[in-house]
């Protein structure tokens, strides 16, 4: 599985859910700095705290794109 995140499927996501990406990282218990970085793709997400965001940021977008 690859970590990357679609960074417009995201921003989507998260805005269907009523929120933003500064308020989904504190809601989750991350850094905006480091979740910004996982969306704009300066953070290569193959481990660590990273990984955890773009995992979340993916399965939202499914759940999103499943509704």
């Amino acid at each position: 599985m690859t970590a990357a995140v679609d960074r417009d499927k995201a921003i989507h996501a998260l805005w269907k859910r009523g929120t933003n990406l500064k308020k989904w990282a504190k809601a989750e218990g991350y850094g905006y700095r480091n979740a910004s970085n996982v969306i704009r793709g300066t953070s290569r997400a193959h481990f660590g705290q990273g990984r955890e965001i773009a995992e979340k940021l993916n399965k939202l977008i499914e759940e999103t794109s499943n509704v």
